[in-house]
């Protein structure tokens, strides 16, 4: 089957490029190729997918997310033919990543057809990835799907790229989650890879490590109750505002008032006179507790 090309022969084929090619050069091949599907001509098909492989594995730049979509387009045209419909998402999810909202021509695959139908299960493989982590080349970088990355993807297919400390390319690798090892990368004189990564480059499983808590992590909970203190003594100065514009509004009792009658509106200014002040105190307690809490974060940090 012509569904991927072995990493070792990826490798070797980049290598061994007898020239490179552009980007359009690459969508150029898989326009042809993607014709082919719509006649229904398999052999043109796999001589197509086989072109666009070779080609991409040369690529002289970054590709476009619009080239990187196309291949992946095509190695899910790919799955489709050679019977491996668990493939199917697992590209079309590559194809999603590399360019969100790309819509596939009702041309190429009308509506109804059993690729579509599998839309919905390729959008789930974008979420909840916990990746692989990539080997450090040296003075470059490898991306992913075109951006910089560290880890490559376990649940879906991806587009790698190897760039020198220049920005210019030196591998292109198309990648399955299933796929172990990374020999396809061109060893750079530089900083060295960590001990996950550098297993990965030659074991036959490839080790998934969980993606670290992030630095702030562990403060989050000084974070949240900080930031609970000073919305709360912002609450309780409003009230506090409140209740005293109440107590100035207040109307002055009429000398003709009886004796009951004061007693009632001298309790009621004192019930409002002491809400405001419970709520002044209460206003400057919590501020100075967020403001306690902020402190020890920011010199813990």
């Amino acid at each position: 089957m012509l569904l991927l090309l072995s990493a070792s022969s990826l490798a070797a084929g980049a290598a061994d490029c007898p020239r490179k090619f552009d980007t359009a050069e690459i969508i150029e091949a898989a326009n042809a190729t993607e014709k082919a599907f719509t006649k229904l001509d398999k052999p043109g098909f796999r001589t197509g997918q086989a072109d666009v492989e070779s080609r991409m594995v040369c690529a002289s730049e970054i590709l476009s997310p619009a080239a990187q979509a196309r291949i992946h387009r095509v190695q899910t045209l790919g799955a489709f033919l050679d019977g491996r419909m668990d493939r199917v998402p697992v590209a079309l999810s590559g194809l999603f990543a590399a360019e969100p909202g790309h819509q596939i021509p009702a041309s190429l695959l009308p509506d109804g057809h059993p690729i579509r139908g599998l839309v919905p299960s390729a959008m789930a493989y974008l979420r909840d990835d916990p990746g692989v982590e990539l080997p450090k080349p040296g003075s470059g970088w490898i991306e992913a799907d075109g951006a910089h990355s560290l880890r490559a993807a376990t649940q879906r297919s991806s587009l790698l790229q190897q760039l020198d400390g220049q920005g210019a390319v030196l591998a292109t690798h198309y990648r399955w989650p299933d796929e172990a090892g990374f020999d396809w990368v061109v060893p750079v004189a530089g900083a060295k890879p960590s001990a996950v990564a550098t297993r990965n480059l030659s074991e036959s499983h490839a080790v998934v490590e969980s993606k670290p808590a992030g630095p702030w992590a562990h403060r989050a909970p000084l974070l949240a109750l900080a930031g609970t203190s000073l919305v709360t003594s912002g609450v309780l100065f409003a009230l506090a505002a409140d209740a005293r514009a109440e107590f100035d509004a207040s109307p002055v009792l009429d000398s003709g008032a009886s004796a009951d009658e004061e007693a009632d509106y001298r309790a009621e200014l004192t019930t409002i006179q002491g809400d405001a002040n419970g709520f002044s105190y209460g206003c400057y307690a919590t501020l100075g507790v967020g403001v306690a809490l902020g402190v020890v974060t920011v010199v813990t940090w």
